[in-house]
C-alpha cells in the first residue's frame, strides 16, 4: 500500500525535444539532492506535503483528493523499517532567481530496506531412525539405513530471501514538475539502496497514473510486477456484533511469530524480521478466531489448559485441516499519519451527515451503515495485515476478525479500516469493503539493482527430525543473492508474470503503508 507517487499527469503543451534537453541540463545544475535535515527542512517538507495530493478519494471514483498529514514527522512512514532514509531536492544558489541564502525544497522521496521472501528452495531431507538400540542392533541396522537412505529421501521447501528497497512518498512541487526532479530523486535513492546491499528496489503507484507509470517503467527501467487490491471499509458509529459461536484469542508476540512463520513464512514479501513487526509498539496485536466447539477440540488435542496455551503448538494448528481457523494482525496507522479529504461536494457531505444521524436514531433496533465524517477534519485508519484462514469455514472466521478490526478501529477513534491483498487472494471475497472507497488499481513496479552472482552450492542432506538442522538449512538458503536454479540468474524475480503465474498471496508490510 502506498500508491502515492505524485508526478504531473498532463499531456498538453508538450515541449520540443531540444527544449526538454535544455530544461534537463538546467535542472542538473541548480537542483541539489541531499538527505533530509529535520532542523532546517521540517516546515518546508510539511508545506510541500500540503500542496501535493496523495491520490483521489474513493479509489479514483471521485473528484475529491486526499492529502497526507504526517503529524509533524515527515519520516514517519518509513521510520519503523530496519534501515531507512529520506531525500529532498532543493533549488540551490546557482539559480539566478534565488540567492544562496534562499533555498526551496521542491521534492522529497523516502525509502527503507529490508529482507523479504522472494521464492522458495527445495531442501533434501532424510528420515532418521528414532528408536534407541544397543550397539549390536546399530551395527545390524547400519547397512539397512544406508540402503534405505535414497528411498526415505524427501524434499521440503524453505524460503529464499532477497534484500529489497521500497520507495515511498515521492512528492514534487506542482510548480516544478516536468523538470526531471522525480527522476533525479529516484536515481539518488537507488544509489542509497545499493549502499545498503539491496538487490532489488520496488515502488507502488496507481495503474491509471500514466505519468508515474511512464517515469518508472520507461525512464527508469522498472518492470510491472504485482497488482494487489486495496480494500477499505468505513467505521460506523456503533460496534458490529460478532457471531456468538466465534471465539477470539489474542496471541503473544512469540506465539504470533511462530504461527506466521509456520503458515505464511514462504509467502512473497514476507519480512524476515517478522518478530520486529509484531513486537512494534504500533502493532495492536494478533488474533486467532475459532469456532467454540472446535476450539475445545483443539485445546483437548494439544493438552492446553488456557486460551493462551492453545497456540503454543503452531505447527499443529497450522497443519490441522479438520479445524477451521483464521488470524489477522492490526496496525495503528492512525498514530503514524492521517488523511485530509478536500473537494467533496455538498451533496456527499449532506448524505454522510444524514446517514450518521439515521444510524444513531435507529440503534439498537436496526444497524444501518453510515458514512463517517471524512470531511471536516483529518481522519485516521487502521490497517489489517497477515490475513490467513484455513479449514472449510475459515472464510467465515476471517470475516468475523475483520469486524473485530472494525470495532478496534472505532475504539481508537478511526474513521476507516483497510487492508491490501493480492488480486487473486481467496481472502478477498470475505473481507468487508466498500467498492467506492477501495482501489483495484494498485501497481507494484520492481527493478534489479544488485550485481549478478553465481548459483548457490548444493543443499546439505539433513535429518528431518532435527529442528536445528532445518533452521540451518533455511539460513543456508536465505542469502539475498541465492536464487532458484530454474530461473534466469540476472532478473528472474523481475520478470512480468503471465496470468497463470500470478501470486495468490502477498504479505503487505504495515510499515510501508
Amino acid at each position: 500500500m502506498g500508491s502515492d507517487a505524485v508526478v504531473c499527469n498532463n499531456n498538453n503543451n508538450k515541449k520540443h525535444n531540444d527544449e526538454e534537453e535544455k530544461s534537463q541540463w538546467q535542472v542538473s545544475s541548480i537542483i541539489l539532492v541531499r538527505p533530509y535535515a529535520k532542523e532546517t527542512d521540517l516546515w518546508q517538507v510539511e508545506a510541500l506535503e500540503r500542496r501535493c495530493a496523495a491520490g483521489l478519494a474513493g479509489g479514483g471514483a471521485s473528484s475529491s483528493a486526499l492529502f497526507v498529514d504526517l503529524l509533524g514527522d515527515p519520516v514517519c512512514r518509513v521510520r519503523h523499517l530496519p534501515v531507512y532514509t529520506m531525500l529532498v531536492a532543493e533549488i540551490s544558489g546557482d539559480d539566478h532567481r534565488r540567492s544562496s541564502s534562499c533555498k526551496q525544497i521542491v521534492g522529497v522521496l523516502r525509502a527503507g530496506v529490508k529482507d523479504v521472501v522472494c521464492g522458495t528452495k527445495k531442501i533434501v531431507t532424510v528420515a532418521a531412525a528414532a528408536a534407541s538400540v544397543d550397539q549390536q542392533q546399530q551395527q545390524q541396522q547400519q547397512k539397512q539405513l544406508e540402503n534405505a537412505a535414497t528411498a526415505a529421501a524427501a524434499t521440503v521447501e524453505v524460503p529464499v530471501y532477497a534484500r529489497v528497497g521500497y520507495l515511498l512518498g515521492l512528492r514534487v512541487c506542482p510548480s516544478h514538475r516536468k523538470m526531471g526532479i522525480a527522476k533525479k530523486l529516484v536515481k539518488n535513492m537507488e544509489e542509497w539502496c545499493k549502499d545498503q546491499q539491496a538487490e532489488y528496489v520496488y515502488m507502488a503507484t496507481e495503474k491509471d497514473n500514466e505519468a508515474s507509470v511512464k517515469l518508472f517503467t520507461e525512464s527508469l527501467n522498472y518492470m510491472r510486477f504485482r497488482t494487489p487490491v486495496i480494500l477499505v471499509h468505513p467505521v460506523f458509529l456503533r460496534d458490529r456484533p460478532l457471531p456468538p459461536d466465534v471465539r477470539l484469542t489474542k496471541l503473544s508476540v512469540e506465539g504470533a511469530t511462530a504461527l506466521y512463520r509456520a503458515t505464511m513464512g514462504s509467502t512473497e514479501f514476507f519480512p524476515k524480521d517478522i518478530h520486529s513487526v509484531l513486537g512494534n509498539e504500533l502493532c495492536a496485536g494478533t488474533w486467532v478466531a475459532t469456532f467454540a466447539d472446535e476450539k475445545q477440540q483443539l485445546m483437548s488435542s494439544s493438552c492446553a489448559t488456557a486460551p493462551a496455551g492453545l497456540m503454543q503448538n503452531s505447527t499443529m494448528i497450522s497443519t490441522s485441516s479438520a479445524i477451521s481457523w483464521a488470524m489477522v494482525s492490526i496496525w495503528r496507522t492512525n498514530e503514524v499519519f492521517k488523511f485530509e479529504q478536500k473537494g467533496a461536494s455538498w451533496g456527499i457531505r449532506t448524505l454522510a451527515s444524514a446517514s450518521r444521524w439515521l444510524e444513531w436514531l435507529l440503534y439498537p433496533w436496526l444497524l444501518i451503515p453510515s458514512i463517517p465524517n471524512f470531511f471536516n477534519s483529518n481522519f485516521g485508519f487502521q490497517f489489517m495485515f497477515g490475513l490467513h484462514s484455513q479449514g472449510a469455514r475459515g472464510h467465515e472466521l476471517l470475516n468475523a476478525l475483520c469486524w473485530h478490526a472494525h470495532n478496534t478501529a472505532r475504539k481508537h477513534g478511526c474513521q476507516a479500516f483497510a487492508t491490501e491483498v493480492a488480486a487473486s487472494d481467496p481472502a478477498r471475497s470475505c473481507i468487508p469493503h466498500w467498492e467506492r472507497l477501495s482501489s483495484c488499481e494498485d501497481l507494484w513496479c520492481i527493478k534489479r539493482i544488485g550485481t549478478t552472482t553465481t548459483s548457490p552450492p548444493p543443499p546439505p542432506i539433513l535429518h528431518s527430525n532435527s529442528v536445528a538442522a532445518a533452521a540451518a538449512a533455511a539460513d543456508h538458503h536465505h542469502h539475498r543473492h541465492q536464487e532458484p536454479e530454474d530461473f534466469d540468474n540476472t532478473q528472474w524475480w523481475c520478470k512480468s508474470p503471465s496470468p497463470h503465474e500470478l501470486q495468490s498471496k502477498l504479505f503487505v508490510d504495515p510499515r510501508e503503508v
